[in-house]
């Protein structure tokens, strides 16, 4: 008895590679970003790379660094920071209309000596995962995702990294592909659903006691260019004096006018 195709069958075949094409081509979709994405254990060896390039060894354990701010709204003046690991940060800039200091230890951060925002806090701890930012990259792999290759801001292909700095703070890094130098940091800060986006190009790297280390700094914030940083000695000291993050003590303000910063601060 010949087989009987009744009309449902029919349809059903006749529907039945329209249905699966969209199916195949979604996973073909997948298959090619998984495979254009790095797996997470070759992050390691990158960042080992990253770090090797900016002259590698271990994680410097503090950092101070003297040079000159240039400020679009402010105008010039040094410039002086000091970061401690974990998570110590004090800088201090002198620009001709005042001065302004922040400072940050641990949970608790300060603006012009008075406790600080969240926001603020949040701008600081942006500002303090720069210092060592390569090796840094590597102390923190587990929250370091491969974004693979990426079109720079100026349209030139760069290897791009994601930093989860802290549940509402993301670092974006891009990364030249031959030299693996970093050239740029974007740091975006996310508070009650708005987002604040700080950035920062790194030139004219040259060596530190054996560190590749960008003497010059492009900064903006919001996609506006803000202002520069040129350092003009970069020290990486065992330990920093315990009073380099101390805050000032309640009820006494810091003094914003301008002076000279001292040779051995």
């Amino acid at each position: 008895m010949p087989f009987l195709l009744l009309p449902t069958d029919f349809a059903m075949r006749l529907a039945l590679p329209r249905m699966i094409a969209p199916l195949l081509a979604a996973f073909a979709m997948l298959a090619l970003l998984l495979a254009c994405r790095p797996a997470l254990a070759d992050v390691g060896a990158f960042l080992a790379e990253v770090v090797a390039a900016h002259g590698g060894g271990a994680t410097p354990s503090a950092i101070h660094e003297r040079g000159s701010t240039e400020s679009l709204r402010r105008g010039s003046g040094p410039v002086e920071r000091w970061w401690q690991a974990p998570d110590r940060f004090r800088i201090e800039l002198r620009y001709p209309s005042g001065a302004e200091s922040r400072l940050m230890r641990g949970n608790e951060a300060w603006q012009q000596g008075r406790p600080a925002t969240a926001a603020f806090h949040g701008a600081v701890v942006l500002q303090a995962a720069r210092m060592a930012l390569p090796w840094r990259l590597r102390d923190n792999a587990e929250q370091v995702t491969d974004l693979g290759a990426a079109p720079s801001a100026d349209g030139k292909p760069v290897r791009a990294l994601e930093w989860r700095v802290q549940d509402n703070i993301r670092m974006y890094i891009d990364i030249d592909p031959e030299t693996r130098l970093i050239l740029r940091s974007r740091g975006v800060l996310t508070i009650a659903g708005a987002s604040m986006e700080f950035a920062t190009g790194y030139e004219n790297y040259r060596l530190v006691d054996g560190r590749r280390i960008a003497m010059t700094e492009r900064h903006f914030a919001m996609g506006q260019y803000i202002g520069s940083t040129t350092l003009e000695s970069v020290e990486f000291p065992a330990v920093l004096p315990a009073p380099t993050f101390e805050p000032p003590p309640p009820g006494l303000r810091v003094d914003h006018r301008v002076r000279p910063l001292a040779a051995g601060a």
